[in-house]
């Protein structure tokens, strides 16, 4: 039993749930966060037992604390420690960085709902619905080959972004978006490195 004081629902293969992973090694609050292995979508779902939605990653602590949904839960695991290290140390400074945030969570969004979509049943799958999260997935590709992620302090949008980038990787390996890319998969590289990343690799598919 855990006397860890959080409890963080998740699932190996989830892209935001992974994220929330790399902000516990991040923050450096592996004493205080317990990651438990959901089983998602069966009856048997853990995550039930303390939200409907029954949805990882979700967070639980102390006073009946139970948060539902990956950006409000880095956002409360980054102030746990004190002051925030990922999500700026001012209203002004969060404003400035808020877009990237913004399109890391987008390409996250996009890539989970084509995987989805590849899950259905072929005769049940929407073919445009996959094409345009595609080109939306390769336009953002694209523009963080020509402008890539903050290169100041390192933020939210840095775990968002090498998270997806990996997960396109993982879900979509005859579509690599590197070759054409060098000045993003360089940034991918440097980041990949990283021991929050190497802590919470993707399962190997079997």
């Amino acid at each position: 039993m855990s006397h860890k004081p959080y409890r963080l629902y998740m699932t190996p293969t989830s892209p935001f749930a992974r994220k929330c992973r790399m902000v516990i090694y991040e923050c450096g609050l592996q004493d205080q966060v317990e990651e438990f292995d959901a089983r998602v979508r069966t009856e048997e779902n853990e995550v039930l037992e303390v939200s409907p939605l029954g949805k990882v990653p979700t967070l639980t602590g102390p006073n009946g604390l139970t948060l539902v949904d990956s950006t409000l839960i880095s956002e409360f695991l980054d102030k746990i420690g004190g002051s925030p290290i990922l999500h700026g140390a001012t209203d002004q400074d969060r404003w400035m960085r808020a877009p990237e945030w913004a399109l890391a969570e987008g390409l996250l969004e996009s890539l989970a709902w084509r995987t989805r979509e590849f899950r259905r049943p072929e005769d049940e799958r929407s073919p445009s619905f996959i094409d345009y999260e595609g080109a939306r997935q390769r336009r953002i590709y694209d523009w963080l080959e020509m402008s890539p992620p903050n290169q100041g302090a390192r933020d939210i949008s840095h775990i968002g972004f090498v998270i997806a980038l990996d997960y396109a990787l993982y879900r979509f390996p005859n579509e690599d978006w590197r070759p054409s890319r060098p000045s993003l998969t360089k940034w991918f590289e440097i980041e990949a490195g990283r021991p929050s990343f190497q802590a919470t690799l993707l399962p190997t598919k079997v």
